[in-house]
C-alpha cells in the first residue's frame, strides 16, 4: 500500500483537466494541412475563438472618449474644490483681520475720547490759541416771524406767434 500511494502521489495527470489534454491533442491535429472537400471539426477552443464577438472601432471610441471625459469632469471637480477651499480660507482670514482691526480701532477712539474731553478743548482753545468764550453781550438773537413773506413771481410771457394762436382761440371759445 505505502508503494501505491506514492505513485498516486506523484502521477501528474490526475491534476491535469481532461479537456485541456484534448485541445492539446485536437491543437495538433489542426497544424496538419487538411486537403479541401473534408469535413472539418472545430474544437471547443476554436469555436470559442471564432464565436468571440469582434470590437467595433466606433465603440472602442465612444467607450474611451466618455472615459476621459468622465475623468476630466473628475479632475476639474477636484480642482475648483480646492479653489474654493481656498477662497473660503482667505475669506476666513481677512474677515479675522477686519474684526482685529475694528477693534484695535475701537480702541484708539476711547483712548481719543478720554483725552480729548470737553475741558481739555476750552483750557487749549484760551491758553494756546488765545480764544474766550462768547458772553451775552457778544450774542444777537434774530427773530423771523415778523420777517417772513411770501411773494408770487409771475412769468415773464414774452409775445411770440404760439401766443397770439392760443390767445385767438381761447377768446373764440369763451
Amino acid at each position: 500500500m505505502a508503494g501505491e500511494r506514492r505513485g498516486v502521489a506523484y502521477d501528474i495527470s490526475l491534476f491535469e483537466d481532461n479537456a485541456a489534454i484534448q485541445m492539446s491533442s485536437a491543437d495538433k491535429k489542426y497544424k496538419k494541412k487538411k486537403k479541401s472537400g473534408q469535413i472539418i471539426s472545430i474544437s471547443q477552443g476554436s469555436s470559442a475563438k471564432a464565436q468571440r464577438r469582434k470590437r467595433n472601432p466606433v465603440t472602442i471610441f465612444t467607450v474611451s472618449l466618455l472615459t476621459i471625459i468622465a475623468a476630466a469632469v473628475a479632475i476639474l471637480l477636484v480642482h475648483f474644490n480646492a479653489q474654493l477651499n481656498e477662497i473660503n480660507n482667505s475669506i476666513t482670514l481677512k474677515n479675522k483681520q477686519l474684526a482685529e482691526l475694528n477693534n484695535l480701532q475701537a480702541q484708539y477712539q476711547l483712548k481719543i475720547d478720554s483725552k480729548l474731553t470737553d475741558e481739555f478743548v476750552m483750557n487749549y482753545a484760551e491758553q494756546k490759541l488765545g480764544m474766550v468764550s462768547a458772553n451775552n453781550a457778544q450774542k444777537k438773537f434774530i427773530s423771523l416771524s415778523d420777517g417772513d413773506k411770501g411773494e408770487v413771481i409771475s412769468e415773464d410771457s414774452s409775445d411770440n406767434i404760439f401766443t397770439y394762436i392760443l390767445g385767438a382761440f381761447g377768446s373764440a371759445f369763451k
